[in-house]
């Protein structure tokens, strides 16, 4: 998702000159056309993710709109105090950008994994998440959040763009019909269950399979209406349980009076074995990676 963010943002800099890119001194080997294409308004603000935040609040104070790029957790967790009075407090029109959401930056250890930064951001006022499903999803999400005047949170992460067909992109969008079970996931993590169920790895036509990819938003009827239907709910995210997409969807439906007979959340459940590894690795130990996915909505059905 990187070297597609670093294409899209690209064009809508290229053509609004009040774009602004601060970097936490990331990029190699994808930002530098752009740093070539943007000349100064291309600004690696080191290793001061502090500095970098309330900086970019000053230039989207004059007009500007400046867009903060690192690692996840750099621009959340670890700055969510100047996120929240110098950006969203005001309604400053500054966008961050943070790469490795949930496990992604596996053996780099937990001061580099973004567990708790959807819960974080949605804390504060006036901001929004974005979280693509797909490396597809980017370019309309960019251009989306370039449009809207208001503080935005992009959690990328390094998932490969897909062969899947897909439909248009929505806040919330159902990419497989089913009549058994309803399917939620947050963001990249909705991969390889679209996969489960193109490989027919789960019973055909079972899984009402749904992406959502921004929060907060108001669920669509037809989501609402599969859950009525279905009365069993699988919510799915690379995140831990507080603060995240199934609260968020659990809290809807208590508010809605929709009844659901089975609920299942699958969710980051931090180091449970206290051992470093890859991605692949905590998917595992915390039930997420798509052979355990798979398994739990078998014996679900």
């Amino acid at each position: 998702m990187r070297v597609a963010f670093a294409k899209s943002f690209l064009t809508v800099a290229a053509r609004d000159p009040r774009v602004i890119f601060l970097t936490g001194d990331l990029g190699f080997n994808a930002f530098e056309p752009l740093q070539r294409r943007l000349k100064d308004r291309f600004i690696n603000a080191g290793v001061a993710e502090h500095n970098m935040v309330t900086a970019a609040a000053g230039l989207a104070y004059t007009g500007l709109q400046p867009w903060v790029y690192s690692i996840a957790p750099f621009v959340t967790i670890k700055v969510v105090e100047e996120i929240r009075n110098d950006i969203c407090l005001q309604g400053a029109n500054v966008k961050i950008v943070g790469l490795g959401g949930g496990y992604d930056y596996g053996l780099a250890g937990p001061t580099h994994h973004a567990l708790q930064d959807v819960a974080a951001i949605l804390s504060l006022p006036n901001i929004k998440v974005y979280a693509p499903g797909f490396a597809q999803d980017v370019a309309v999400i960019v251009k989306k959040m370039h449009r809207e005047k208001t503080p935005a949170y992009l959690r990328l992460t390094k998932g490969q763009p897909t062969d899947l067909r897909l439909p248009p992109y929505a806040p919330s969008r159902r990419i497989a019909k089913g009549a058994k079970m309803t399917v939620v996931a947050l963001g990249s993590i909705a991969k390889p269950i679209c996969e489960l169920v193109a490989q027919k790895a789960v019973p055909s036509g079972a899984i009402d399979l749904w992406v959502v990819s921004e929060l907060p938003q108001e669920l669509p009827p037809q989501l609402l209406g599969s859950i009525r239907k279905t009365k069993t709910l699988v919510v799915v995210e690379e995140h831990v349980k507080t603060g995240g997409l199934g609260q968020w969807v659990t809290n809807t439906l208590v508010e809605r009076r929709v009844p659901v007979s089975r609920y299942i959340h699958l969710y980051a459940k931090g180091y449970t074995t206290k051992r470093y590894g890859s991605h692949e690795f905590y998917l595992r130990q915390t039930g997420l990676d798509k052979g355990s996915i798979a398994r739990t909505l078998r014996r679900s059905l």
